[in-house]
């Protein structure tokens, strides 16, 4: 073999030696690939069984509430929300005090209320205003029961309907369907309240005093009866949404690990 067949033959083998080089270079570079990609697809599968196994339950996989979930949280809400709203009007000046409750005298007796206050006589109607709203305050706490006994009777399709419904979705629950009763039972015990209170007596007075549209107005002119129990209801059902929408709203006022869990569910 002469000297230049040497030299080619020399460059040829190192040539292979190069390209085998290259190839197992290409080859070993490709299996790492896959074994770090598995080693990391393995990482991440446990970094995330780690994470899930840290977080609680409630928070990793969040269910929807049971109907009967949402049943007792409805019935958990409304007692709580019901009770709150009685003691903060059945208390001393509840409804007086209040401007968003307050009751005033009856359209019809507001033309010979501004007479009185004209001439100085404001004393008789302020009077007979805060018999009226003294009424309320004390028939607002009989009614606890009534309310109670109206929550414990609704339907688990109700209690579906309140908890994915609007703010003041109870609310509208128990102006719709159980107003009438509401207030046949609640309409004497205000009856009585103001009998008690004294009503009655400052209505006369207060009709004594408007002599000038006496023409106009009478004792019978108003059914206070009706007048006071509807505004009663009325003052009643406005603090009660304030106390449905808050729980809705505020998670502090969510007081039960039930209303936490199903509010908070449907709150996201």
């Amino acid at each position: 073999m002469n000297e230049d067949n040497i030299v080619n033959y020399a460059r040829f083998s190192v040539l292979l030696i190069l390209m085998n080089l290259v190839l197992v270079s290409v080859s070993v570079q490709a299996g790492w690939r896959d074994y770090l990609d598995d080693y990391l697809g393995e990482e991440k599968t446990s970094e995330s069984a780690a994470t899930t196994a840290d977080v609680p339950a409630s928070s990793a996989a969040s269910t929807a509430p049971s109907s009967a979930d949402m049943s007792k949280a409805i019935l958990d809400a409304l007692s709580v929300g019901v009770q709150k709203a009685i003691k903060l009007l059945g208390k001393q000046g509840g409804y007086l005090n209040d401007a968003q409750v307050k009751i005033a005298l009856p359209e019809q007796l507001q033309y010979a209320e501004s007479l009185l206050r004209k001439v100085g006589q404001g004393k008789y109607a302020d009077r007979f205003i805060k018999r009226m709203n003294q009424a309320a305050e004390q028939s607002v706490t009989k009614t606890t029961e009534i309310f109670l006994d109206t929550i414990k009777k609704m339907s688990v399709k109700d209690a579906r309907s309140i908890v994915t419904g609007p703010d003041d979705a109870a609310t509208r629950y128990f102006k719709d369907k159980t107003s009438d009763q509401l207030r046949s039972v609640i309409k004497p015990v205000v009856s009585q309240t103001m009998d008690e209170s004294g009503v009655g007596s400052a209505y006369k007075k207060f009709i004594t005093k408007s002599k000038y549209v006496s023409q106009y107005l009478n004792e019978d002119t108003v059914d206070l009866d009706s007048y006071v129990t509807n505004k009663t209801l009325d003052g009643l059902f406005l603090k009660l949404a304030e106390e449905e929408k808050l729980i809705r709203k505020d998670p502090v006022a969510r007081s039960t690990d039930l209303l936490k869990q199903v509010f908070g569910y449907y709150a996201k």
